[in-house]
């Protein structure tokens, strides 16, 4: 495929990368671990003016914890997040999403910011991100805002982020004590786009569920809470739970070449029960 010539830069700083992409005007990309940037660039589905690579920041992928938040920079790379020991002790559903993200190549090079600010509605981290009520930084060089997960992934591919902006840092709430978690996927063949997935958090005390949050990728323009589903599941005992949770009518899947809308509706329902189980299940053997 022909791709159009464009400008290379090179960023030392996220305050020059901003500047970079202020210049540009709208005709720019940043190239972190380039897993998604670097294939629809080939493919001629990209049309840019510069390519910014902010791949050498030096100080941009820390990970640390701090009043009961994992903060954790935007290129650290998936498998630095699934093997970091405060994030496996502080949140382990992050480690289980980013098992079922492509390959370990992937994995090994694919950084946070780049795949949350890619918003595939499929994606694993941005579900993940979503059910756990993360927030991310975002910077222009000149102001830095914060975002919750929910509010910055508005459809397919497209989030609040600005032309001139970049994610710096996601902060991750800390799980508590009487808390477990749940994920579950189905994809064509293990590390491809999910089919559908769920991810769960519960907190039971005396055998019930006091508190959930749930969600689901694959079934619409973005991931999203299941909100009537964590009213309904409230009360319930690991057992019941299948009980208490509908047929999801209200989703609006699509029909492609790997699933049918009626399917991706089925799995949905199965997933979040699998995945409310198996938190509610972590929480009792936790409290």
């Amino acid at each position: 495929m022909f791709v159009k010539p464009f400008r290379y830069e090179r960023a030392d700083t996220l305050a020059d990368a901003a500047a970079m992409l202020r210049d540009a005007d709208g005709g720019a990309k940043v190239l972190a671990g380039g897993q998604s940037l670097l294939p629809m660039l080939n493919l001629g589905i990209l049309d840019l003016d510069a390519l910014v690579d902010i791949g050498h920041v030096t100080d941009a992928g820390a990970i640390g914890r701090e009043d009961g938040y994992l903060f954790i920079g935007a290129l650290a790379t998936h498998q630095q997040v699934a093997r970091d020991a405060l994030v496996v002790s502080g949140q382990p559903l992050l480690p289980a999403a980013i098992g079922w993200i492509g390959s370990p190549r992937i994995r090994s090079r694919g950084t946070i910011g780049g795949s949350l600010a890619h918003s595939d509605p499929a994606a694993e981290l941005p579900l993940a991100m979503v059910v756990l009520g993360a927030e991310y930084d975002v910077t222009d060089g000149a102001s830095t805002r914060s975002v919750k997960a929910t509010d910055f992934h508005e459809s397919y591919f497209t989030t609040t982020l600005g032309e001139h902006e970049l994610i710096t840092r996601v902060r991750v709430p800390v799980l508590g004590p009487g808390w477990g978690w749940g994920f579950a996927e189905v994809s064509r063949r293990r590390g491809d786009f999910a089919l559908v997935a769920a991810a769960a958090l519960v907190r039971t005390a005396d055998g019930v569920i006091v508190e959930s949050r749930v969600g689901l990728a694959g079934v619409g323009e973005r991931a999203m809470r299941l909100g009537a589903v964590e009213i309904a599941v409230e009360g319930a005992t690991a057992e019941a739970i299948g009980e208490r949770v509908g047929d999801l009518e209200g989703l609006e899947p699509v029909t492609d070449v790997s699933a049918t809308a009626a399917h991706r509706r089925r799995l949905a329902r199965v997933l979040a029960v699998r995945a409310l189980t198996d938190a509610a299940g972590r929480a009792a053997e936790a409290t």
